[in-house]
């Protein structure tokens, strides 16, 4: 190799490297904030406030263990993609009832999307077909179908100042599907 070429490549290493340190300084340092799930501090649920304006969730259903994910959306085009997702919220699960509280300045239409994550993964697990293996709802709790989704209209609420209070029911579509097979077969 000739010596501009070798130092073409000598120089190309080093402001490679250099690069890849001065990225990995760069990067936020994500802090834990719960001890055994991984909940980490900008997916923190925030303080309920009756005078601020958030949206308070109540969430019925839930079995406990593992931790209780929310997402707020405020785009039809986008509703339960990344993309039109406004907010995350984790939060550990109890059994039964809670209320997690989002704050968001705006008002308009929003709409909540939220599942159990019972082995506190950080993932839906989902079937072949995208349908919820895991406890989810939405608000509005629309009638769900496996193999349809209902509409960011159909789940779609109005966020006022001083906050909207709404309820979602978690359902399991497995244990939906044998509750409606069972009730077929008593008639």
């Amino acid at each position: 190799m000739n010596t501009r070429l070798h130092n073409i490549f000598l120089a190309v290493i080093l402001l490679s490297s250099a690069t890849s340190v001065a990225s990995a300084d760069d990067a936020p340092v994500l802090r834990r904030i719960h001890p055994t799930l991984e909940i980490y501090e900008g997916e923190a649920a925030d303080i309920c406030d009756p005078l601020t304006t958030q949206v308070r969730i109540t969430v019925n259903g839930s079995l406990g263990g593992g931790m209780l994910t929310l997402e707020l959306y405020n785009d039809p085009k986008h509703f339960l993609s990344k993309k039109g997702r406004i907010r995350r919220v984790r939060v550990p699960s109890v059994i039964g009832t809670q209320t997690v509280c989002i704050n968001e300045s705006v008002t308009g239409s929003y709409a909540v999307a939220g599942y159990h994550d019972i082995d506190g993964n950080r993932k839906l697990k989902k079937k072949w077909n995208k349908a919820p293996r895991e406890p989810f709802a939405l608000s509005n709790n629309p009638y769900i179908k496996e193999l349809h989704f209902p509409k960011f209209s159909e789940s779609a609420f109005e966020l006022i100042h001083g906050g909207t209070n709404i309820t979602i029911e978690l359902i399991d579509l497995k244990k939906q599907k044998r509750e409606r097979k069972a009730a077929r077969k008593k008639r």
